[in-house]
């Protein structure tokens, strides 16, 4: 949007009426300009405001328009209220739809730049199957093929955590695509993985860092001791411990038997 003001500094009102033309025909066409208020009457010693939209629903070359007003009773000695329009509409060739993520990497390693986008996972815990999905969207005139590739770094010699379930595929014009990864993490701690996503009939590359990140579950005892009191021996006695699942998901779990210390009226026994 542009906006201007026009004064009306005569003691009578102005009327006035906008029209778009071609600059290089002169015919009417508006094309994807459109100027709020089109017609009306500015008041004697009163400023009218109005807006110019430009809303392109298609790439072309050339967007110049003339943009005047036919306003009545106006001095002849004045130039009639003429305005030169020009705009610019890009269109990409590829858009991802990615969630926004507060991964930061040192600027060195290329990813701060903008020119490198991030997937990012959080697991809860190990060997936990997690998936990130996105969309991309075609909003070119015609359909065309992609394709995924990871660069190895060969100084790491390990079973790689990230896998890309949608390696090649096709993107049809206006239409949209989901991707999807997988992030199983066998050991606690970072992982990152670097990928290339390639469009070869546009020649286009785009950079990934896929980053994922282990956590341990938030899931506690309701109390951290248990205390049965003194007991004879053969005695019984039980009591009811309690976990709490902090977590949005459930989970299993198993326990593992290791040196429980009781007591008795015997003496401390293992």
């Amino acid at each position: 949007m542009f906006k201007f003001t026009v004064k009306n500094t005569s003691l009578i009102g102005l009327n006035y009426n906008f029209k778009i033309v071609n600059s290089n025909t002169a015919v009417l066409d508006a094309g994807p300009y459109t100027i709020i208020p089109k017609k009306g009457t500015i008041a004697p010693e009163c400023d009218e405001n109005f807006i110019l939209k430009f809303s392109p629903i298609e790439v072309e070359n050339d967007f110049s328009r003339l943009l005047s007003a036919n306003i009545q009773n106006l001095n002849p000695a004045l130039e009639p209220l003429c305005i030169e329009l020009n705009g610019v509409a890009d269109r990409p060739i590829i858009h991802f739809e990615l969630q926004p993520t507060n991964f930061v990497k040192a600027d060195k390693e290329g990813v701060t730049d903008g020119k490198t986008k991030v997937i990012e996972f959080i697991s809860l815990g190990t060997n936990i199957r997690n998936t990130k999905r996105f969309m991309t969207t075609n909003p070119t005139s015609q359909g065309y093929e992609f394709e995924w590739e990871e660069i190895i770094d060969e100084k790491k010699k390990q079973k790689p955590a990230f896998k890309c379930m949608t390696m090649k595929g096709l993107i049809l014009s206006g239409k949209k695509a989901e991707m999807v990864f997988e992030y199983i993490p066998e050991s606690v701690g970072e992982h990152e993985s670097r990928w290339l996503f390639k469009i070869p009939s546009e020649n286009i590359t785009q950079h990934f860092l896929v980053v994922g990140k282990v956590t341990e579950p938030n899931i506690m005892f309701e109390s951290a001791k248990l205390k049965f009191g003194p007991l004879l021996i053969s005695g019984h006695n039980k009591e009811t411990v309690k976990i709490s699942n902090q977590e949005h998901i459930p989970f299993a779990f198993n326990f593992s038997k290791e040196s429980i210390r009781g007591s008795s009226d015997y003496g401390d026994s293992l």
